[in-house]
């Protein structure tokens, strides 16, 4: 667990590239991917604090609901809805993360 928390900053030195490196992949293999750069964010904020891994969670989030939705993986399109609902809620976005949880209940997954 302590290597993991150091190892975030290896994968994110690849993200800059990340619309290259989907380039050509499948839909899974594009949000596999998606879901690296996620959990390399997500423990570079339980490592720093850093609000800017939070919004970059939920700019990867956003991208992976179409995939989920495309790969018919409605339980994880819910989730990853929610993570966004959570993550919009901690940055004050009440609104806007009111939204996402109303469409992952939509979802019914």
């Amino acid at each position: 667990a302590a290597d993991e928390a150091h190892d975030w900053r290896g994968g994110l030195q690849w993200e800059g590239r990340v619309d290259e490196l989907l380039e050509g992949q499948a839909d899974d293999g594009c949000e596999g991917l998606l879901s690296a750069f996620k959990k390399a964010h997500q423990l570079g904020f339980k490592s720093t604090g850093c609000s800017d891994h939070a919004l970059s969670v939920i700019r990867l989030d956003k991208r992976r609901v179409e995939l989920l939705g495309q790969l018919q993986r409605f339980r994880d399109q819910s989730s990853a809805l929610c993570s966004i609902g959570e993550h919009l809620n901690f940055d004050g976005q009440l609104q806007e993360s009111a939204t996402y949880f109303q469409r992952a209940r939509d979802l019914g997954a």
